[in-house]
């Protein structure tokens, strides 16, 4: 048997893969190009758009915030006329964020506030509600003017039963006696 010496020379089909490689790299390498510019174009477009309604935004934030203040000035000078032409005094429950058993009893009027200490204990109970009948009276008794308001704050989701009782029953006593206008508010944040 004879072996048949044929020898194939690769080297010029090598050449036309590697030239038609090279024309696909190519072809491929101008529609990168292009995805990158549309994308480019179309990342503009889309960044130019959000600008604008975040300047929108902006602009309508801005203005609510003047309304707001607006409103904030006028409540102000409102609450500093009636304060200049009536009695004001404001009474109010507070208690600690914490601990709810830190609670108390604020009474403001005329820059002056009071404040005073509620705990379960009943002497000491009675003793702040005495404490708080005797400084309304003396509160409402200061006040120069013939129109005295009482306004009660609170917010009925941290406030017990037992202390808005303590307090309203107070005030129910100073307007058996005394001409109020009296308004409660519960303020639930």
């Amino acid at each position: 048997m004879k072996k048949n010496n044929v020898l194939i020379e690769l080297t010029p089909l090598l050449d036309v893969i590697l030239i038609i490689l090279f024309f696909i790299l190519v072809q491929s390498e101008g529609r990168i190009g292009d995805f990158y510019e549309e994308t480019r174009e179309a990342f503009e477009a889309e960044l130019a758009i959000y600008q604008a309604e975040m300047g929108t935004f902006i602009a309508e934030h801005a203005q609510e915030m003047e309304y707001l203040r607006g409103i904030s000035a006028d409540y102000n000078a409102l609450r500093l006329g009636l304060e200049e032409d009536t009695g004001i005094i404001l009474v109010s429950i507070a208690s600690d964020a914490d601990n709810s058993d830190n609670r108390w009893i604020l009474v403001e009027a005329d820059s002056d506030t009071t404040r005073i200490d509620l705990c379960w204990d009943n002497r000491a109970r009675e003793d702040a509600s005495l404490e708080f009948s005797t400084t309304l009276a003396s509160k409402i008794q200061s006040a120069e003017s013939t129109v005295v308001v009482l306004v009660f704050r609170f917010d009925s989701t941290r406030t017990f039963a037992a202390d808005h009782r303590l307090v309203s029953g107070a005030i129910h006593i100073q307007r058996q006696f005394v001409q109020l206008v009296f308004a409660e508010l519960d303020i639930r944040i």
